[in-house]
This record gives structure tokens, C-alpha cells and sequence, in this order.
């Protein structure tokens, strides 16, 4: 995450980076992160820790998309429709724009960001990361607990560009409470579409469209209400679908999740304990 950084304020060469329109630094020091670390990390305790068919159940989560028209409705269109309400209330006035552009634009930079960023950042997060905690701590604590390395594996972003300590240091609290309340929302989702990596990467790229400035709600409304908007839809949604899947957050549905069925045998999924992952 540092060459990024030091590139952008001149103390190495930036021609290393790509020159490719919609690739900032920003894009570029995710994909680094990415694909130099969470990812190889997670496969890696993965294969460690529960064997080649650990990896198997890991990939199978990463493409799997076992969920009903509801359940797409939800991942797809409520989180940005609640937005656009809430920064309609919030004073923030709708622009005219033209469907047929607006809908290319905005789906073509949903596919890419989930394709090179979004589906393999969360195999990591949710996939290892969130779903090993929550077997010890439950739903909640393991999403507080996933939300505090989240934060700050994006704070170096905020060192791109001109700071200063007061700015890194409101930008890691402001990062804190989005991180704790956008983990609490995808840990949702992950129990209430059985578990589905994709899903959840899905959604976490349509909040990504629902509140960067490049964004469909920004292309939508003027204003700076679109901003507490986005966090606002977090909340609300969370809470929504939390009280509607009640009966999926509880540690018995994270144990009924980590069986994996073959054939007519339920086997759970192997847990090592301290001793024999050290051994």
C-alpha cells in the first residue's frame, strides 16, 4: 500500500503505475492489496487449516448464487433505492439524466470493480476473515472484530494527496464506525444467502456505486445529503433484514452452515484446534 502512496507524492516515479482511464491510485493500491496479500492470505490459512477441501469449500462460496428473486432484488436494488430516498429527504435535488447511459455506466463499473477488486477482497473478509470469528464470537463481535483491520487496511488511502494528522486521524474514526456498520451489514447478508461469497461481494461492490463520487446516486441527486444517505440505508437495511432473518444469525445456523453435505453424510467442517494448527 505504500508505493501507491509515495508514487502519488513524487518520492518514487509513478510510471510504473497503469495509465488507463478509471484506474487511479486508489483502484491500483486496492488491486495491489488485494491480490499481494488478502487473498493470497486467506487461501493460504485456508489450505493450512482445513486441507484442500477447505479450499473447495472456499471456491465453491466464491461462485455459488443459491438465492431466490428476493434475495437478488435485496443485494441489487435496495441499497441504492433507500439511498436516493434518504438524500431526497435529506434536501439533496434530483438531476435529469438520460437511463440508457446511466444504466451502462453504472453496471460496467460494478462488474469491474467486483471482477478485479470486490469478489476476491471478500473471499478474504467474509469468506475467512468474518466467518472464522463468527464460529468463536458469534455474528456481532466478529463483525466489530473484522471491521477494525478493514478500517485500517484503507487508511493509507487517506495519505494520497494532501493531509495532515487531524485529517488521518478523523478519517480513521470516521472509518472505524462506516467499517463496524458495513461489516455488520454483509455479515448479515452472508448468513441470510446461505453463506454466498459472491453474494455479499455483489453487495458490497453496489455500495460502492451507492456512495463514491463516481457513483449512481451521485450521478442522480446534487447535494451533500447523498453522504449520511448512504450510511443511513446501511442502518435502516440492516436492521430490516436482520429482524426478517432472525432465525439465521444465531451460532446454530453458522454450525448448519459449515456442514458440508456428501451424499447422506453431514460432516462438519474440520476445526483445528490451537495445538494441532501449530503442530
Amino acid at each position: 500500500m505504500a508505493l501507491p502512496v509515495l508514487a502519488s507524492h513524487g518520492v518514487i516515479p509513478g510510471g510504473w503505475m497503469p495509465q488507463v482511464a478509471g484506474v487511479d491510485t486508489e483502484r491500483t493500491a486496492s488491486v495491489l492489496l488485494v491480490f499481494t496479500a488478502l487473498l493470497p492470505a486467506a487461501l493460504w490459512v485456508t489450505w493450512a487449516v482445513e486441507g484442500r477441501p477447505g479450499l473447495v469449500r472456499l471456491r465453491r462460496r466464491m461462485f455459488a448464487w443459491r438465492i431466490g428473486v428476493g434475495w437478488t432484488i435485496l443485494v441489487l436494488a435496495a441499497l441504492p433505492t433507500l439511498t436516493l430516498l434518504f438524500a431526497v429527504c435529506l434536501g439533496d435535488d434530483l438531476r435529469t439524466v438520460e437511463a440508457a447511459p446511466l444504466v451502462a455506466t453504472q453496471v460496467l463499473g460494478l462488474l469491474v470493480n467486483l471482477l478485479l477488486i470486490n469478489l476476491w477482497e471478500e473471499t478474504a473478509w467474509s469468506g475467512v476473515v468474518q466467518t472464522r470469528l463468527e464460529r468463536r464470537y458469534g455474528l456481532v463481535k466478529a463483525a466489530l472484530l473484522t471491521a477494525v483491520p478493514f478500517a485500517l487496511v484503507h487508511l493509507p488511502l487517506h495519505f494520497i494527496g494532501d493531509f495532515s494528522i487531524a485529517s488521518v486521524a478523523g478519517a480513521l474514526v470516521t472509518l472505524l464506525l462506516v467499517c463496524a456498520v458495513v461489516r455488520l451489514m454483509l455479515g448479515v447478508y452472508l448468513r441470510g444467502t446461505r453463506d454466498s461469497i459472491l453474494a455479499v461481494a455483489v453487495l458490497h461492490s453496489v455500495f460502492n456505486r451507492s456512495n463514491n463520487d463516481e457513483g449512481v446516486i451521485a450521478a442522480l441527486v446534487e447535494g451533500d445529503g447523498r453522504k449520511l444517505a448512504g450510511l443511513l440505508a446501511v442502518i435502516v437495511l440492516t436492521a430490516a433484514v436482520a429482524v426478517a432473518t432472525r432465525r439465521r444469525l444465531g451460532p446454530d445456523y453458522r454450525q448448519q452452515l459449515d456442514t458440508v453435505e456428501t451424499g447422506a453424510t453431514h460432516t462438519p467442517v474440520l476445526q483445528h484446534s490451537p495445538s494441532k494448527a501449530l503442530s
